[in-house]
């Protein structure tokens, strides 16, 4: 066969199945293409952002979402001419027990599906420790992804105290003639004072005043001799704020009680120096 001649086409038929067999090879993951498994290149926090997942596929769009991340992104930048990159995002963690665990992340043609694990405590549970931001993580992907979709599942979390986490300590109770409410205790005069309005008798529990404050909570008024004040639970919300839900109990129906005035009741708590602020919630029982 000379240099002039050509060869001879594949017949009609035969090139359609070719074509076929190249497009499922493609589309397949065969030897000839295969979509690269998604990997982890950032795990950090993500201050201020919505939970979700979002495609990244240019520089820009990179850059400007990376920024919010903390620690800041240290990694060289992938190419994203070849592969997209996901930004995944959890909920916001309100406590030491709440965490976020990246469960798995699927790629089929240009679609991504994330499932992100949120550990949740039960309820009650007394977990130390401030809120933190939501976890977040860079995933690179296919090129081909160009939507994506995120599941959130529930998982029990561990009912942990955070490290350093410290419960309120309750001193003393007693009553006294003063509004309801909470207040903070900050040094020993005004700790001193605070016990000789009370009426408490002999010297108060000793406090370090560099590591803790003290709280005086005081509950309603008592009308009656059935009318009892309680409080029945305690917790540091973060690292700032103190809160202490009191139980007012009231008589019930046709309940026969003694008519006299007494004065609120008092509960005195000591809480760690960096408590700034404090709350109450009162509930109502009969």
């Amino acid at each position: 066969m000379d240099g002039s001649q050509r060869r001879n086409p594949l017949p009609r038929g035969r090139a359609r199945l070719v074509l076929a067999a190249l497009l499922v090879t493609l589309a397949g993951g065969g030897k000839l293409f295969q979509a690269p498994e998604p990997e982890v290149i950032y795990s950090g926090t993500a201050p201020g952002l919505e939970p979700g997942v979002t495609v990244i596929r240019d520089d820009a769009a990179f850059d400007r979402l990376v920024e919010p991340l903390d620690p800041d992104f240290g990694g060289e930048r992938p190419d994203l001419r070849k592969r997209s990159v996901l930004l995944v995002v959890g909920r916001p963690r309100e406590n030491g027990c709440r965490d976020t665990a990246l469960a798995a992340v699927e790629t089929r043609n240009m679609k991504a599906k994330v499932t992100i694990e949120e550990r949740v405590p039960e309820p009650g549970c007394g977990c130390g420790g401030g809120a933190r931001p939501p976890a977040a993580w860079l995933v690179t992907v296919s090129r081909l992804v160009r939507k994506a979709t995120a599941e959130t599942v529930e998982a029990p979390a561990e009912c942990r105290p955070a490290p350093g986490a410290e419960r309120p300590v309750l001193l003393w109770e007693g009553s006294w003639d003063h509004a309801p409410g909470a207040e903070i205790v900050a040094d020993e005069a005004a700790y001193a004072s605070l016990a000789k309005r009370s009426g408490l008798e002999g010297e108060p529990p000793a406090v370090d005043f560099h590591a803790h404050r003290v709280v005086a909570v005081t509950g309603r008024p008592r009308s009656n001799g059935c009318r009892r004040t309680r409080v029945v639970e305690t917790e540091l919300d973060g690292d700032e704020e103190a809160v202490f839900t009191l139980e007012e109990v009231y008589p019930g129906p046709g309940q026969i009680c003694t008519q006299q005035f007494l004065l609120p009741k008092l509960f005195v708590y000591r809480v760690p120096a960096g408590v700034v602020r404090v709350r109450t919630i009162t509930r109502e029982r009969r």
